[in-house]
């Protein structure tokens, strides 16, 4: 298969991702989000298991895509997008970066949460027995504040890291208009999601309106990897 086949389904991943994060959201955290600080800490606490499993693969997918519009840069040497669109590429890659530190760092969150449970429930059965619920308590106390703290650093991570991925996506799609190797439909798409998600994130990047631009920028990596898989040899 060639190399333009292998990026063009590389930049379709993003579509299983956000199915990924709606069934998560929806059915595993019931609806919990990052808006609901304490809320979310919570179900992300009850659910820790599946919270590694579902945004380290989420995570992957759109990082795969991230590195196939590497190819698309590639093919716009010596033309009049290419220089755009290769200052945008690394913009975009310092975002990935991010996206990873906010993931690590959303685990965490879960891990300290479930431990605070624990702790929690161990504390509450020592009462009962009559013993000495001390350092269960501290236990509990230690990881609720490790986990507010780790909540913090990834939505300050992933406000900044996405922000700079959005900077790069919107120029990105500045290189194919000017350069005119997609439809400039496509390349519009690409700006819109991208300054729409660039506000969220400067404005309230926990506000779950920014699930309105990850869409965009879903649909914008499937139509490059459509368009793609479309085109002759």
């Amino acid at each position: 298969m060639s190399n333009s086949k292998l990026s063009g389904l590389a930049l379709l991943l993003p579509v299983p991702a956000m199915v990924l994060w709606f069934i998560y959201g929806g059915a595993i955290l019931d609806g919990a989000g990052p808006d609901k600080p304490a809320e979310y800490i919570a179900a992300l606490g009850a659910n820790a298991a599946p919270a590694k499993y579902i945004m380290c693969i989420a995570t992957l997918f759109f990082l795969t895509a991230m590195g196939a519009l590497g190819y698309i840069k590639k093919t716009m040497e010596g033309g009049p997008g290419h220089h755009i669109a290769s200052f945008a590429w690394f913009l975009i890659i310092i975002g990935a970066a991010g996206q990873i530190g906010e993931t690590a760092f959303t685990i965490a969150v879960a891990e300290a949460a479930e431990s605070a449970v624990a702790a929690g429930t161990a504390a509450a059965a020592a009462a009962a027995a009559g013993a000495d619920a001390t350092a269960a308590m501290t236990a509990a106390a230690t990881s609720s504040g490790v986990a507010s703290s780790m909540y913090a650093g990834a939505q300050s991570i992933g406000a900044v890291g996405t922000g700079f991925a959005m900077i790069g996506f919107i120029l990105f799609g500045l290189g194919i208009f000017q350069q005119k190797n997609f439809s400039p439909i496509i390349a519009g798409l690409i700006a819109i999601s991208g300054i729409f998600t660039l506000i969220m994130c400067l404005i309230d990047y926990e506000n779950q309106l920014i699930g309105i631009g990850f869409i965009g920028v879903t649909l914008s990596f499937a139509s490059l990897g459509v368009s793609l898989l479309r085109s002759k040899e």
